[in-house]
């Protein structure tokens, strides 16, 4: 009987870590969308900007223009490179659960 319980409550804490894990990747994986909307937006209102200058010949304010926004699009990446970092260790975390140590798991 003991060993029943036992399996139950095991079986009730895992279940829980793993909602828990999948609802902090769940988060991370819309932040990361939302950076990505970030991105697009910021390469629209590029070409919004830069449209004129390019009618005009104004090569230093578009060339301008793409620095800073290049700097923008870099640290959205940076950003959501660290997120699927973070992701990816959720991921092995997930599948590690209820595996004891020494019997397959990888950290």
């Amino acid at each position: 009987m003991a060993d029943w319980w036992n399996s139950i409550q095991k079986g009730a804490t895992e279940a829980a870590e793993t909602t828990k894990l999948v609802s902090m990747r769940t988060k991370l994986q819309a932040e990361v969308m939302y950076i990505e909307s970030q991105i697009k937006t910021v390469l629209q209102k590029f070409g919004v900007d830069v449209f004129p200058h390019m009618e005009n010949n104004n090569s230093a304010q578009v060339q301008q223009h793409f620095t800073d926004t290049k700097r923008e699009v870099e640290n959205y990446r940076e950003q959501i490179a660290a997120k699927n970092v973070e992701i990816a260790e959720l991921n092995k975390q997930i599948e590690n659960i209820g595996k004891a140590a020494g019997q397959g798991a990888t950290a």
